[in-house]
């Protein structure tokens, strides 16, 4: 028997030990996945690390654990007490931390919080549930630097995944929530159809599962959180989502407020005339101004609501 966190997979369950030609194969895809990465997301880290400079937060790195690390920006003003843990997005292979340097600044900025990008570990390295464990790691050690502060959860495309798949974790274990969950175009649902149309998406969902070598399906709601029970989204913190009105998730946002509102929870939706994580780049500033501010008023009041309970 194998453990993954509080489940039990027994052997038959596993998948078999791969063949020598099998693991030559998986070794030559990974290494491929590898190098189309690599450009990509040196590219797009220095895009973000250069207009990280434009703006007036500070920024340091921490050490969550042995090994898995953030970058932590704290805004002119923020109050260090209310910390937003956030997963970037990337299609659960691509893009790091340091993509994301300037948007967590902003973030601090707009809601006077901390914000700490966590740097979890992707595919081809490793395969589920190893990010989800990354982010698990990151929750408690959050909750454990101040034992006075309110700690949100966030995240765009499938880093609200991760946020979201943190949450049904929790909930599954009966332990504290978050105090908000903020989902900027989360990819909720990884369990697609074999359309033309979800072909990227599939391939995503089955390199993040580990292919061959998964141990789970993408309907497992640690997976696709849309496909939560009732009494576990029940437990759910409050939660926020906005998106663009047609767009990569907007269907996965209206299910999961949906299946928020079956079971009576709140879930505060905003659709905007805006692509996919909008709010990440510089080509909407009307809509991200908007989006920002009601990220901001909805963790206020939460983070309020904490304080005095």
């Amino acid at each position: 028997q194998v453990c993954v966190g509080d489940r039990v997979f027994s052997e038959s369950t596993l998948p078999a030990p791969p063949s020598s030609t099998s693991l030559k194969a998986d070794m030559a895809a990974a290494l491929t996945l590898r190098c189309v990465r690599a450009p990509i997301n040196a590219a797009a880290s220095a895009v973000g690390l250069a207009h990280a400079v434009c703006n007036s937060a500070s920024y340091d790195t921490v050490q969550i654990s042995e090994d898995l690390k953030g970058i932590r920006a704290l805004a002119p003003g923020a109050d260090a007490s209310r910390v937003i843990l956030y997963f970037h997005g990337g299609s659960h292979w691509l893009l790091t931390v340091h993509t994301y340097k300037e948007f967590i600044g902003r973030v601090s900025a707009a809601t006077g919080a901390c914000v700490v990008a966590v740097d979890y570990r992707k595919p081809p390295e490793v395969r589920f549930p190893e990010g989800l464990g990354d982010a698990m790691t990151a929750w408690r050690w959050a909750c454990g630097q101040n034992q006075d502060a309110s700690v949100a959860v966030a995240g765009d495309s499938s880093g609200g995944n991760l946020a979201f798949a943190l949450v049904v974790k929790l909930a599954q274990l009966g332990e504290k929530q978050p105090v908000a969950c903020i989902g900027i175009s989360p990819w909720l649902r990884l369990d697609l159809d074999r359309s033309l149309g979800n072909l990227y998406g599939r391939f995503c969902a089955d390199l993040y599962l580990g292919g061959k070598s998964k141990i789970t399906s993408a309907a497992d709601p640690l997976v696709s959180p849309v496909n939560a029970e009732s009494e576990l989204v029940r437990l759910f913190p409050p939660i926020l989502m906005h998106a663009g009105t047609n767009e990569l998730c907007t269907e996965d946002v209206k299910e999961m407020a949906g299946v928020c509102s079956q079971a009576g929870m709140v879930a505060e939706v905003e659709f905007y005339h805006a692509p996919h994580i909008f709010q990440v780049g510089p080509g909407f500033p009307e809509s991200t101004r908007d989006s920002l501010n009601r990220i901001d008023t909805f963790l206020r009041k939460y983070w309020q609501q904490h304080s005095e309970s």
